[in-house]
Order: C-alpha cells, then sequence, then structure tokens
C-alpha cells in the first residue's frame, strides 16, 4: 500500500514536471531550425543513395510540425519532398525523415504509414527525441 501511494505520487510529479517545462520562442525556433537542417540532410543522403533521383530533383522541406514551447523536441519526424518539375508534370516523392538521427534516415511516406511502430510515433511529443537536438549535419 505504502509502495503503491509511493510510486503514484512520483508519477505524478514526473507528469505535472513534463508538462510546465516550456521554452522561450528563441529556443523554440533554434530547435525548429536544427530539426529542418537534420531532416534535409537525411533527405540528401537518401537522395543520393538512390539512382531515381538526378541532380534535376530538388528537396522541399518542412520542419516537425508537432514542436512547440511544451514540447521543442517535437515527433522527432518531418515531412520533406524529392521533386522534379517539367512543364506540367510534376515527378514528387514525399519522405518522413528523422530529425535527430542520421542512422534512422528517412522513409517513402507510403512505408513510413504501413510501419506501424513508425506511424504511431507521428503527431505526439515524443520523449525518445533528445533536447536540444543534436546536430547531425557533417
Amino acid at each position: 500500500m505504502k509502495f503503491t501511494l509511493i510510486a503514484t505520487a512520483l508519477a505524478v510529479a514526473a507528469l505535472a514536471a513534463c508538462g510546465s517545462k516550456e521554452v522561450p520562442a528563441d529556443r523554440l525556433e533554434e530547435a525548429r531550425q536544427t530539426a529542418k537542417a537534420n531532416a534535409e540532410f537525411n533527405a540528401a543522403l537518401y537522395k543520393a543513395q538512390n539512382p531515381r533521383f538526378t541532380s534535376e530533383f530538388a528537396i522541399v522541406s518542412r520542419s516537425d510540425d508537432t514542436q512547440a514551447p511544451a514540447c521543442p523536441q517535437g515527433d522527432g519526424w518531418a515531412e520533406l519532398s524529392i521533386m522534379k518539375v517539367e512543364g506540367k508534370q510534376v515527378d514528387k516523392t514525399v519522405l518522413m525523415c528523422s530529425t535527430f538521427s542520421q542512422s534512422v534516415g528517412c522513409y517513402r511516406k507510403e512505408d513510413f504509414e504501413k510501419n506501424t511502430n513508425l506511424a504511431k510515433q507521428n503527431g505526439s511529443c515524443s520523449t525518445q527525441v533528445p533536447y536540444p537536438i543534436p546536430k547531425i549535419a557533417k
């Protein structure tokens, strides 16, 4: 009984501490810039390793849309596109790229969404993503 009360009190304290730590706007912007740069780095590696993508293809990036003052590390994923436009023809591949790990890299969005372990990570604050987000570009 005593152990249960202590465990419950610790759990409540830990949850309360998590929700109350918000970062200021400049730190959030720094985290967003790092996450976006990391995702772009991973997308460039993906593009370079895939012979389908010639130099005519460009990377169009976005940052992790779950990053917020209470969750500056986000969910660890950003959506990017590798695309080529010729007249009205658009050749586009959408990727989901890690914002913090070169080893995790990128997945085609279709493959990402089919993998339940990956898909469930997208869209909610992750405690598995380090903060401050490390820069992975070499």
